[in-house]
């Protein structure tokens, strides 16, 4: 049986002065965390009872041992989330309101605006399957403060007023909430290993009312000074730096990430081969793509039946506002199943009931939203629950999140665009929202399979 070469320095130690006084040397030095995550391994290739008791007393993770000795209050790091979760959407949403300002500025055609829309939902998908290999090389916390300096460059160079700068800022806006999205959910586990679905859902909330209070104003702050859109898009540039200065003493702090992930991830399987990754993925692309169709398309839906834009988008506020509580209240009652199944069902049918009531009686579309809205928020917690649940440890939850990131907004991104050419070609809307049910009847599989307590 081969023998570490950690657990060999520990045999030589415990031979010369015995096993219970060098463990207690061992443990006031740093070396020996980075021997626990030695041991940690290990015991999963030979089998926990081939270490001495003594070691076994110890065998907590490094990192969690750093954090044990930390000064820093675990309410300042909820903080620091809940910041980086409001600079997750509000930068995108902000965009649509002013996007008519920006084709009158830059001349851009309705192909150039639809893909400066659709541009950070395409680098979410072709960046996040790259970003745990980020976190591996200069840890987590720090991973997430060079996401939040993407997002503020992104948003000044944006506001700037130059077309190259335009594109550019967008796609470093991109760049840094594709990084956030991945890496969030594995730090909840890590520092919240009992309150992850409760984390997660104020992580959720928190994106989802900041999301739906940037589309709201952005129009408003355009006409307050002579700088227009450029003012609309850089404000948030504020709120970028605000997460920055309270995350970062936390961007120091992660002092074993290199030797915890160099061990802990030198043998892992490709999660691109298992199932249980595939549903989860699959789960969280349906939804996407349901979610951002009708956001993008709700409006021309209803104008048909007599439903004006101001009244459309009272209803899409009532759908975000709708999914913000739907996602509170799912992080609550989520613990109290012992396993997802029922709760994939009921999100999913949700979104079918809104979806199926759009299609018979579109008048009465504030109600069905509402429906979708509740399916919306519950989804989207527990598919980011699951990156936690279906996850033995932070690195595989990480390497998931990727996978099921990159999956998600890369299906999510076409839905818009088939929908748009589906009305096209069949002249109405009633063919798109057909798709859209065959869309969320399949999310309902994938959901009650990826509910199910197992680990990828």
């Amino acid at each position: 049986m081969a023998i570490s070469y950690y657990q060999s320095i520990y045999l030589f130690g415990a031979s010369c002065i015995g096993r219970t006084a060098f463990a207690t040397i061992l443990s006031r030095h740093y070396t020996f965390q980075v021997f626990c995550v030695s041991v940690n391994v290990n015991q999963r290739r030979f089998g926990r009872d081939s270490f001495p008791l003594a070691v076994r007393g110890f065998m907590t993770s490094s990192s969690a041992g750093i954090r044990a000795n930390s000064r820093v209050f675990p309410l300042s790091l909820l903080v620091g989330i809940l910041l980086i979760a409001a600079n997750l959407r509000a930068p995108i949403t902000s965009l649509g309101p002013v996007l008519s300002e920006l084709q009158s500025a830059f001349g851009l055609s309705q192909t150039q605006s639809g893909l400066l829309n659709a541009l950070p939902l395409l680098i979410f998908a072709i960046a996040s399957p790259f970003v745990p290999r980020l976190s591996r090389s200069i840890g987590l916390e720090r991973a997430l403060f060079l996401a939040l300096w993407l997002i503020m460059g992104g948003c000044i160079f944006r506001s700037s007023g130059f077309f190259s700068a335009l594109w550019l800022g967008t796609g470093l806006i991109g760049s840094g909430i594709a990084v956030a999205n991945v890496l969030v959910v594995p730090i909840v586990k890590r520092d919240f290993p009992h309150h992850t679905a409760l984390c997660v859902g104020l992580y959720a909330a928190t994106m989802a009312m900041l999301a739906a209070v940037a589309s709201g104003i952005s129009a408003p702050l355009s006409t307050l000074t002579t700088l227009s859109w450029k003012f609309s898009l850089g404000i948030w540039c504020a709120l970028a730096l605000s997460a920055l200065i309270a995350w970062w003493p936390h961007s120091k702090r992660d002092d074993t990430h290199v030797v915890e992930s160099l061990i802990l991830n030198s043998k892992r399987p490709s999660l691109w081969r298992s199932a249980v990754a595939w549903q989860v993925s699959m789960f969280m692309a349906l939804q996407t793509l349901v979610f951002y169709t009708l956001i993008d398309w709700f409006p021309s839906m209803v104008s048909e039946v007599g439903i004006s834009p101001t009244q459309a988008g009272a209803c899409l506020f009532a759908y975000q506002a709708v999914a913000v509580v739907a996602n509170l209240i799912t992080s609550v009652v989520i613990k109290r199943f012992n396993d997802q199944c029922i709760l994939g069902f009921i999100c999913s049918l949700a979104i079918i009931v809104g979806i199926l009531g759009l299609i018979l009686n579109p008048a009465r579309a504030i109600w069905w939203l509402i429906f979708a809205g509740i399916g919306a928020g519950m989804s989207m917690v527990t598919c980011l629950t699951l990156f936690g649940l279906r996850s033995r440890d932070h690195h595989e939850t990480s390497a998931l999140s990727g996978m099921a990131q990159c999956v998600g907004y890369g299906l999510g991104a076409m839905g818009p665009f088939l929908a748009g050419w589906m009305h096209d070609i069949s002249g109405g809307w009633r063919a798109p929202l057909l798709a859209l049910l065959v869309v969320a009847l399949a999310q309902m599989v994938f959901a009650t399979l990826a509910g199910r307590k197992r680990y990828v």
